[in-house]
Order: C-alpha cells, then structure tokens, then sequence
C-alpha cells in the first residue's frame, strides 16, 4: 500500500501541484517563496519515487522488524525467502533506485563538466581581458555588446561575488544604473540562486520526460531575478534597475546564466515599474506550511502502513 500512495502522491504533485504553480499569481508577490515552493514540489516528486523504490525493496513481513533487520530483510526478499510476489516487489524496487540513482548521478555529473568548463573559460576571458578597479567589486572585460553577469559557481564562505561586466556597458550605463546592476547580481550571489537553478537543471535533465521539472526549471530561472531585482531595489532606486535592464536586454554579449537581462524582462519591467502588493504574513505562513507538506508527506507515507500493521 505504501508504494502505491508514494506513487499517487508524485504523481499528484507532478500532475496537479505543477501546473498549479506555474500558474500561479502570487509567486511574482513573493518570487523567494516561488523558488522555495518549486524546490520543495521537485523533492517531494523525486523523494516518493525514491522512497517508492526502497518500500518494494524493503518487502517485509509481520514478523520483521524494520529497525533491526532491514537489511536482512532486503536479502531474503530478493532471494525469494518469503514468497515469488516479495521477491517480484524487490527486484521491481531495486531496479527503480539502481535506474533512480544512474540518472541523478549521469546528470549531475554532466551538469557539473559543463558549469566548470564554463567557469574556465570565464575566468579566462577575464585574466585575458579583464580589468579590476574600475568599477568597484566587479572586473569590466573589453567587450563591444553591453552585459552583466555573475561567474556561476556555489556561493562560498568569505568569498565575494565574482561579477563581470563588459566594457560596452560601463560606457552605456549612468553611475546609478551601474550600481543598480552590481547590486542585482550580489542578490544572485547572496541568494545562492546558483544552487537553485543548478537543482532543477539537474532535474530536468535527468528525467527529460518529466514535464514537472522542465517547467520548473524555467520557472526556476524566472523567479531568481526576480528575487535579485528586490534585493537591488533595497539599496538601488527601481527606475534605475529599470534604465539598465531596458539599456542591457537584448545583448549577444558572452553573458551566461544569471546575467542581468535574463528572465522574463517584459514581466520584470511591469514589476520594477508597478511593484505588486506582498503576501500577508497569513498568506506566507500558508505557502511556508504547504511547502513543508511536500517534503514531509513522502516519509510519511512511506511508514503508514507499517504503523497500522504494529498497532
């Protein structure tokens, strides 16, 4: 029973809870909530499928006690100890966290090779071009299109954000405008949106089929510049982010991920320009506890059955 509401409860999030939540209004009042909503929907989706796996594999019997013999009890299911229907939902179980486990490890792998060859040839560019003092906390590299970007990478204790900003938009941009951009990708870095946007990624590539994590994913890099515009916005006025988006989108310039003009810059317009009305402290605890909800129902779940049978 357990696998079965492991199952349905994915199968719920992914199929109901996702479409739902791109749709959704309020995560443009409250883009950090967004991205914490998104990251809980992927782990309660990818934790019922794991835990899904591991209850067929640890198929057990009244008379079994799961804290002290799990393991033997995995042994004798796949060996047939108990009868051919345990062992069918062991192998069926093993062979979901052995293909669960190939692709998570296949596609961080994979995003990891590509995100470090990206630093590399950044940073190149940087020693090769770049120079720093110029604008203070960001190296301006000789380039004729105008972009802003921050170097991708996780966010490190006592380091700075690695911010690069081409030469083209240091002679196009006003001194407020500029402070606006640097500011907009400190927020990336302080929010650690790298880890974020890496996390759905890793996701959608590994199970591309899963329409849940593409549009995550997306939605995913949407929400953090949003969140980046209203961590400029406390230091920065919003008609300035707003010049230097209108100054900055559109680039061909080597801008990766997390540059200024990434996401929707129509719908970041309209937001710096009119910000909305933030969700009520009752309306955050709600997504706050919902959120929680998904991460913490898979374990749940997973021990339901078991509970019922001791009592």
């Amino acid at each position: 029973m357990s696998p079965l509401l492991l199952v349905a409860f994915a199968a719920a999030l992914a199929l109901v809870g996702a479409p739902r939540l791109a749709a959704a209004g309020w995560v443009a009042r409250s883009p950090r909530l967004g991205v914490a909503a998104w990251l809980a929907l992927s782990a309660g989706v990818l934790l019922s499928a794991l835990l899904a796996g591991l209850t067929l594999l640890l198929y057990w019997d009244c008379a079994h006690d799961l804290a002290a013999s799990a393991w033997h009890v995995c042994l004798d299911a796949l060996l047939g100890r108990h009868d051919h229907r345990a062992r069918a939902f062991a192998v069926a179980g093993l062979a979901a966290l052995l293909l669960l486990g190939a692709r998570l490890g296949y596609s961080a792998t994979r995003l990891y090779a590509t995100h470090r060859s990206l630093r590399s040839r950044l940073r190149l560019l940087v020693r090769a071009a770049g120079t720093s003092g110029a604008v203070p906390g960001a190296t301006v590299v000789t380039h004729p299109e105008p972009a802003a970007y921050l170097v991708p990478g996780p966010r490190l204790p006592g380091r700075a954000a690695d911010i690069v900003i081409t030469s083209a938009a240091v002679d196009r941009l006003k001194a407020e405008e500029l402070s606006a951009v640097l500011a907009h990708e400190r927020g990336h870095h302080e929010g650690r949106h790298f880890e974020a946007t890496r996390w759905m990624r890793m996701l959608a590539q590994a199970f591309p089929r899963a329409t849940c994590f593409r549009v995550g994913a997306r939605q995913v890099d949407r929400l953090v510049e949003l969140c980046a515009d209203d961590t400029a916005a406390r230091t920065a006025t919003r008609l300035d982010l707003a010049r230097a988006l209108v100054a900055l989108a559109g680039s061909p310039g080597p801008a990766p991920d997390l540059a200024l003009d990434g996401g929707d810059a129509l719908e970041r317009m309209h937001r710096l320009l009119d910000p909305p009305r933030p969700l009520s402290r009752a309306q955050r605890f709600m997504v706050a506890t919902l959120c929680a909800g998904g991460v913490t129902t898979p374990p749940l779940l997973a021990v339901l059955e078991r509970t019922f049978v001791a009592f």
